[in-house]
């Protein structure tokens, strides 16, 4: 007897797959197929595809893959095995969270609205037909018990494995008289751009000009809106093996947050330790922008109400909402003071400054469609514009303090200098006070990083006062850089040696021979042709130090669970704090220890 039967065809901008399976899969279903329609029926069910619309009627309802960044119950949330959206035909849910069931199974849904409010690629509808006749309520309600646990949490949607899924359907169901139905519809084009993406974005986590231009065009030749394209682009970028651990981690301390009711001190510890590994890991921070629009607005925790924000909240009430004849004129006193909540509130991890922004905005945007009196709009935009400076200034000085491999271009270089002069006519100490010493005093900074930091806020200052061309500081940070560079290459392959041939390295006979034979490793690597004595000097001193750390310290630091010795060490060694966490890892992979303890001596000391 034949059990399953499979179909594809496509209509419109879809290309479709119906996968029917049950003992009468052959002669309990029916068909009809005209130029714009494929119509599916069976025993009071239906499903029809006409041009760019869905029909469906009947016992059933429709899944897909949940996509990053878009609305997700709580529970949902809270449930991280939970992959999937599954809406049952004809139920609600109430005013109490309670899922409610109607007898009208029968509806529609455009091609573009179900690629939208669904997955943008491919999304499923499912009919069950059964030769017994059920109240429709009730037989809904039975069939989200049975299946609605499968469907919720299976990756098989992810994976494409569809013969799989469909298997795995009918043994959740587990009724052998009833046929299933399935039908797959994929956006075409949307599909193109997904993969296209992908495999551009996977390669090295991130695109260059030429690849964003390819991009562009691909999205306009296939007509994916703009839209779409952001969604799909938020997507891929959450899903790089890289970035997804490190997004969870923000999900689940703001989920958790959400059901206590607020934020405590160690929650933001660890969002400030998460924003660090963003910057250095290059995770784009719409990722984590997304989470916070997604968890914050409008939820029970209330960050505006932290002492951080009543300052700047004062100050815009003042401002934009007091009586027209009471309102405060905009000083530079205030801008200044704003900015500072800003970057407050951005170090510390609190999203409410934000928050509170886009209210003041959506008021300020209502009075101006109100009255006709675009005033108030006027001056919120010349306040945002400094914020948008901030934005960029902290991006750009994060990366060169964080990020070993970025050097400014002249233009960026410029605009740093642009906008330290729009700050310096607010407060002169402003700068430097928010961004220099700021990232300057991170523990997670690099001794590198801190020498770039140095060299560009100093720089800077002298191309302002006409002292410094932009070359000039230009070349120190290439300078600093490519030292670097070196400094990593040297210390990786004397590190090496040093497993096998450490005793010689004591005699100066045997640096100068190790130091020759990096020398000859380098050339024919194309990096260096001769490594500077003090570099290779610090390369071996530096490891003696480690090397001090993982065999003598570390240990008793294990055994006694004391921090403290720990945080003297890093701080009186000069070894980088992101480096030495690093060695500690690989102490505990490489014995099979519980990282759990790992965790616990580097959060002791996080806040």
């Amino acid at each position: 007897m034949i059990r399953d039967l499979s179909f594809h065809g496509e209509v419109g901008a879809m290309d479709f797959r119906v996968y029917v399976s049950g003992p009468e899969a052959k002669n309990a279903y029916f068909f009809e197929e005209t130029a714009s329609e494929a119509r599916f029926f069976s025993r009071g069910n239906e499903f029809s595809i006409v041009g760019d619309f869905i029909r469906y009627k009947g016992t059933g309802g429709s899944f897909c893959e949940y996509m990053f960044g878009v609305e997700k119950a709580l529970k949902d949330l809270v449930k991280k095995d939970i992959l999937n959206r599954l809406v049952m035909f004809g139920a609600f849910t109430g005013n109490d969270e309670r899922l409610i069931f109607t007898d009208e199974t029968d509806g529609f849904e455009t091609a573009e609205r179900l690629f939208l409010l669904g997955h943008a690629v491919k999304n499923y509808y499912f009919l069950v037909s059964s030769p017994e006749r059920r109240e429709t309520r009730k037989r809904q309600r039975e069939l989200l018990g049975k299946i609605g646990k499968f469907l919720k949490r299976t990756a098989m949607v992810q994976d494409n494995r569809d013969s799989d899924l469909v298997e795995g359907f009918l043994q959740a169901l587990n009724e052998p008289s009833s046929t299933l139905y399935v039908f797959k519809l994929v956006h075409k084009n949307n599909g193109l751009f997904y993969d296209a993406y992908r495999e551009t974005y996977f390669k090295d986590k991130g695109l260059g000009r030429e690849e964003e231009l390819y991009l562009a065009e691909l999205a306009v030749r296939l007509g994916v809106d703009y839209y779409q394209q952001e969604r799909i682009k938020i997507d891929i970028m959450y899903r790089h093996p890289e970035n997804r651990p490190i997004v969870d981690q923000h999900r689940d301390i703001l989920v958790s947050a959400l059901e206590k009711g607020g934020l405590e001190d160690s929650d933001a510890a660890r969002l400030r330790r998460i924003k660090t590994l963003r910057i250095r890991n290059r995770i784009p921070s719409v990722l984590f922008e997304t989470l916070d629009e997604l968890l914050l607005k409008g939820k029970s925790i209330d960050l505006e109400d932290s002492d951080s924000l009543r300052e700047p909240r004062s100050i815009l009430e003042n401002m934009f909402f007091k009586d027209p004849t009471l309102r405060s004129t905009i000083i530079k006193e205030d801008i200044v003071r704003l900015i500072r909540a800003k970057h407050k509130a951005y170090t510390s991890g609190d999203m409410g400054f934000d928050q509170m922004l886009l209210d003041v905005g959506k008021i300020c945007d209502e009075t101006a469609r109100e009255t006709g009196d675009y005033t108030l709009l006027e001056e919120l935009s010349s306040i945002l514009t400094y914020f948008d400076r901030y934005d960029h200034i902290q991006a750009n000085m994060s990366q060169l303090a964080f990020r070993p491999e970025v050097n400014l271009s002249e233009d960026t270089l410029r605009s740093l200098i642009g906008n330290k002069k729009e700050f310096d006519q607010l407060d002169e100490e402003l700068f430097d006070d928010i961004f220099a010493k700021e990232l300057y005093n991170n523990r997670y900074v690099t001794g590198y990083g801190k020498r770039k930091i140095i060299a560009a806020a100093a720089g800077i200052d002298r191309v302002i006062q006409g002292d410094a061309a932009v070359r000039d500081v230009l070349a120190e940070l290439r300078m600093i850089g490519d030292e670097e560079k070196l400094y990593w290459e040297v210390h990786d392959a004397l590190k090496e040696q040093m497993r096998t041939y450490y005793a010689p390295l004591e005699s100066r006979e045997g640096k100068e021979e190790a130091k020759a034979e990096i020398e000859r490793v380098l050339a024919r690597k194309g990096v260096a042709a001769r490594v500077p004595d003090r570099l290779f000097e610090k390369c071996l001193f530096d490891l003696k130090k480690e090397l001090f750390y993982v065999n003598q310290l570390l240990p008793v630091i294990i055994k006694t669970t004391d921090t403290r010795l720990r945080e003297d060490f890093i701080r009186n060694s000069g070894l980088d704090r992101f480096y030495i966490e690093n060695v500690e890892k690989a102490y505990f992979e490489d014995r099979g220890m519980d990282k759990f303890l790992l965790e616990l001596l580097k959060e002791e000391n996080a806040a």
